[in-house]
């Protein structure tokens, strides 16, 4: 068993008035959508007890751990084989003294597991039972597998991003999976307070699919109306003009000069005022009617400007804008410090310092603190079990048998 991973709340603002504080959830998620739920229900103060298999979560190898350390803080870990008697009964222990349950497997293996909401509702009328699947848990396709870029593919997202003549591209970051988590983490919260005000658990059902579909909204309105898909655009904005990125001196720069005043001032920062006064740029329909050739007029202009002076006079014009940067270049912009955004993991895997991002929420001008870095497998499985009422020799005994890992306390 690993040393334990708990950091001092005091160091990262003990005024966090945690709102979730005292909501027990059993998070039998992986990989990223359910874990990223789970987080942010943990960091919101919920414990949160995260049930591994013994060979663990597959995202904690990936990127030298930087997945799983993102998703799985202020969390306790317990390693159980659900496949035995013994450890189906300790999940469902759990279960029993639980307000929410959260799994992200293809629909089915839950009741093959006898983890189902029909076996953990008669067991706990009262739970919320969280299920995130790719296309919802009943259907056609409910028991095919999902994975957030199949999702970007299969939604239209992906075909509306990249150039118009380039093949279509996904987004780096899992999007799909960010916001299937923060929505469940949302629904959680909505059917806690349904709860306290009714008493009645549920089960939520929120797809992947759902979520890619509901991103692409207005697309699929436009094209429903108008009987024509918007083509791909790169940065470019569909039906605003200038509102993408240029090519500057040293890199490449997003403008967004979208209004009459905000055009005119970009006009002027690039001496060429009298291109403004151009009739076919005029107002923002003219503009965006003659984009091609508005783009082709001012990107070699543009494209002569030192990047960092040039945001520095576009903002102080007024101008939204922002120069392309580098995850490396991001990593050291004093905005993460000043904003609290950085939290450190002190020990984390016996790696030494890890530096991740803490939730974006603030209550009343705080964030919330890191309780606990990512756990190490099986981390608390005897803290757990004792919890129970487990006796350190029957811990012991569950250990040399394989039912769970991380025997000793």
């Amino acid at each position: 068993m690993t040393k334990s991973s708990s950091v001092p709340e005091a160091k990262f603002g003990q005024h966090f008035h945690a709102p979730l504080k005292g909501v027990k959830v059993v998070d039998l998620s992986h990989v990223q959508a359910g874990p990223i739920c789970g987080m942010m229900l943990a960091d919101m103060g919920a414990e949160v007890i995260k049930i591994e298999s013994l060979d663990g979560d597959m995202y904690r190898g990936p990127v030298g751990g930087a997945y799983f350390q993102n998703f799985n803080r202020n969390k306790r870990s317990i390693a159980l084989d659900l496949k035995s008697k013994e450890g189906l009964q300790i999940a469902l222990d759990l279960c029993s003294k639980a307000d929410v349950f959260l799994e992200n497997f293809l629909p089915g293996a839950m009741n093959r597991l006898g983890l189902g909401y029909e076996a953990i509702s008669k067991l706990n009328p009262s739970i919320i039972y969280a299920s995130v699947s790719g296309f919802g848990q009943d259907g056609a396709q409910a028991k095919r597998p999902a994975f957030d870029p199949a999702i970007q593919a299969l939604s239209g997202f992906m075909d509306s991003m990249g150039e118009a003549d380039r093949p279509p591209v996904r987004t780096r970051t899992a999007m799909i999976d960010y916001s299937a988590g923060t929505t469940m983490a949302f629904a959680v919260a909505a059917a806690l307070f349904r709860r306290a005000k009714e008493g009645a658990g549920e089960h939520i059902d929120i797809a992947l699919m759902d979520i890619g579909l509901y991103a692409m909204s207005p697309y699929v309105t436009y094209y429903k109306s108008h009987g024509i898909t918007i083509p791909r655009t790169g940065s470019a904005h569909p039906d605003m003009a200038p509102n993408q990125s240029f090519k500057v001196r040293d890199g490449y720069i997003y403008i967004a000069a979208t209004s009459d005043r905000m055009w005119r001032g970009l006009c002027q920062l690039l001496g060429i005022e009298s291109v403004a006064e151009d009739p076919r740029f005029l107002t923002p329909s003219a503009r965006s009617k003659n984009a091609t050739v508005l783009i082709d007029t001012i990107s070699p202009v543009i494209a002569s400007q030192d990047g960092v002076q040039f945001e520095e006079q576009l903002l102080a014009a007024g101008i939204p804008c922002g120069r392309v940067r580098t995850v490396a270049e991001v990593s050291e912009d004093p905005y993460l410090d000043a904003r609290g955004m950085f939290e450190v993991a002190e020990g984390w895997n016996k790696k030494g310092e890890l530096k991740a991002m803490k939730t974006p929420v603030r209550l009343s001008g705080v964030s919330s603190p890191l309780r606990r870095s990512a756990p190490g497998l099986g981390e608390h499985t005897a803290e757990i079990l004792a919890e129970l009422g487990y006796q350190a020799a029957d811990i012991e005994s569950l250990a040399q048998k394989k039912v769970i890992l991380g025997g000793k306390q």
